[in-house]
């Protein structure tokens, strides 16, 4: 995306990383509030572009990082908010390549994320949320509204998919309100969500090894590739070299689940349990 901007009377031409600003500022305002952040707390805003939120947390918060990897913006939020007391500290930086692990552990306290996010790394950056979500207290996070429902869908919603899955194993997703797109500069063909997420954690060990495991993640990515498809059909198109009979074995007679459901009808309870048979078996095959 482009965008022109006036420097010193003159229109320059410059690279922006495909963020929409948010310009309305009571919207600006409802989303600071619902933090409710305090005097206590460790901040993180991951994009401010021209500082809309960024003016409402300065000087509120115990220690306030901002994030931003447009050198121009960095410099313009820098300029404009480095006055309070205490000033926010500004990093100039990929938020994707950011380590909020190791920020959490220097400030020994977990961290509270605002962000009004670019749509475009709306699914890397919960990725990297979710394998570092032991930094975080919080995260109160816009989205494409699309995007939002696909990540807050529960079983039968049209929306739930492997993602859906994922997240919510790893975070509570409260959905806070909608903002409509004309708020926004450049004005984006769709309207946006606000969302809370709120790092979870289980007692249960099928949970905690489904939480944290990259072939759980796989698992699930495979079972929704054809999630409009009963599972006595799409099991079979998925998890080659395991034989049919063992597949029907895991999801029937071991997980107890009926194979005329769809992936996006399966409870979460169901596919950790299959998930975690299939895991079983293909470690009892190494073992051969």
């Amino acid at each position: 995306m482009r965008r022109i901007y006036m420097d010193n009377g003159r229109k320059k031409d410059k690279v922006v990383f495909g963020q929409n600003f948010l310009t309305n500022k009571e919207i600006a305002v409802d989303i600071v509030d619902s933090c409710n952040f305090s005097a206590a707390d460790d901040v993180v805003e991951i994009g401010p572009g021209e500082g809309v939120l960024t003016g409402l947390i300065a000087g509120r918060v115990k220690t306030f990082t901002v994030i931003e990897i447009d050198p121009f913006y960095y410099n313009l939020t820098k300029e404009k908010f480095n006055k309070f007391n205490p000033a926010p500290n500004f990093v100039n930086e990929d938020a994707l390549k950011f380590d909020y692990a190791v920020l959490s552990k220097s400030l020994s306290s977990k961290i509270r994320v605002i962000s009004n996010l670019p749509y475009e790394i709306s699914g890397p950056v919960i990725d990297k949320f979710i394998k570092e979500k032991d930094a975080f207290s919080d995260l109160t996070l816009m989205f494409q509204k699309e995007f939002a429902e696909r990540l807050y869908s529960k079983e039968n919603d049209s929306g739930r998919g492997a993602l859906s899955v994922i997240a919510g194993l790893n975070f509570e997703i409260t959905k806070l309100f909608d903002v409509g797109k004309s708020n926004f500069n450049p004005a984006p063909k769709v309207d946006s969500t606000v969302l809370r997420l709120t790092p979870k954690y289980f007692e249960d060990t099928d949970y905690v090894w489904a939480a944290g495991s990259q072939f759980f993640n796989y698992f699930v990515h495979q079972l929704f590739k054809l999630r409009r498809k009963k599972l006595k059909n799409s099991i079979y198109a998925s998890f080659f070299g395991v034989p049919p009979d063992v597949k029907e074995h895991i999801f029937v007679e071991k997980a107890c689940i009926d194979l005329n459901k769809r992936p996006q009808e399966l409870t979460t309870a169901e596919l950790v349990a299959s998930g975690r048979e299939y895991d079983k078996y293909l470690a009892s095959r190494q073992d051969v």
